[in-house]
């Protein structure tokens, strides 16, 4: 029987496990509270989902065992990033459950979609049209002309008010197929005819370059967090120039190699405030790297508009000092 699942959540490791079946890791990088919520109608063999998140953020993100994704912004700050390439309202995301991706949300970032079994797709649609979508799956995220993925974005949005409205109706499995290959056959009828991208490489190579020179990065930063290192020894690891690994964070993270280190020290602080009551900030902030308790906590104030013993105390009580 489907059902409704609302989600609101002011912590980015709360958001990052809303949607059911995924597998995320969100790291917030720009400062203030954050908000996000999930809306998801479930279904035996698949989804339809919204999520909203209001904060620069980079996300890793990997969609359920044995599902096909398909997702259009509703609203997305410009600069936000999708699989390499520019996240803009006109984008299209496929993402398939054995990769997984990565998005850098500069800010508001609204999107809207559907999550379905691959046997679903493969009893629904055309020949043609899986070989469309199998396509589309490598290119990842692909460029609509605007007045088809606004038709995406309308017929998506009047899809899930329709199908919460009849909730009670559905509860027939036979009903819940009907609903979502009908909105898969359309989605992808609409995107065929919209998609700019037939000539497209997955990502040109320079640019592919580029991005392995900031996954290196940041793979070498997250095995050390709790080490002292500084950039000298971030851009060896990457294989990369100060300025090159500048060059590069500043292209697909909008932030510098400094800026993104200390957040994630700064998101790892978090969890651990969180999951560990019994230590002290001080002796956490040393651990990672900050040079006293008082530079620590003004940044963490900075970056989640609250206190580290504000955590504390959200979460559980222990020692602050």
């Amino acid at each position: 029987m489907a059902s409704v699942i609302e989600h609101h959540s002011h912590d980015v490791d709360d958001q990052a496990k809303a949607l059911l079946g995924w597998r995320q890791t969100y790291e917030q990088l720009s400062g203030g509270r954050f908000r996000g919520s999930a809306w998801q109608f479930v279904m035996a063999d698949g989804v339809l989902l919204r999520e909203s998140t209001n904060r620069h953020l980079r996300e890793q993100i990997t969609p359920p065992p044995g599902h096909l994704v398909i997702a259009v912004p509703l609203a997305v700050t410009p600069g936000s990033v999708f699989a390499g390439r520019p996240l803009e309202r006109e984008s299209l995301m496929v993402l398939a459950s054995q990769d997984e991706y990565e998005v850098v949300s500069a800010g508001q970032l609204d999107l809207i979609g559907l999550s379905v079994h691959r046997d679903v797709v493969e009893a629904t649609l055309a020949p043609a049209k899986v070989e469309w979508l199998r396509r589309a799956e490598r290119e990842r995220n692909l460029a609509l002309t605007p007045d088809v993925a606004a038709a995406i974005r309308q017929m998506l949005l009047a899809v899930c008010a329709e199908a919460e409205r009849q909730l009670d109706s559905l509860a027939e499995s036979v009903d819940e197929s009907a609903l979502l290959s009908a909105t898969l056959t359309q989605t992808v009828v609409l995107a065929m005819a919209g998609d700019g991208t037939e000539h497209a490489t997955s990502i040109p190579r320079r640019a592919d370059t580029r991005l392995r020179v900031v996954k290196r990065a940041i793979e070498f930063m997250r095995a050390n967090l709790h080490n002292d290192f500084g950039i000298p020894e971030v851009c060896a690891a990457a294989f990369s120039s100060r300025r090159s690994l500048q060059y590069c964070f500043e292209e697909f993270l909008h932030t510098t190699p400094q800026a993104y280190l200390r957040a994630l020290r700064l998101n790892e602080a978090r969890r651990s405030l969180k999951l560990h009551a019994d230590q002290p900030i001080t002796s956490l902030a040393s651990r990672l790297g900050f040079s006293s308790a008082s530079h620590f906590t003004r940044h963490y104030k900075l970056m989640f508009d609250e206190l580290p013993s504000e955590t504390l105390k959200l979460n559980c009580y222990g020692p602050v000092l």
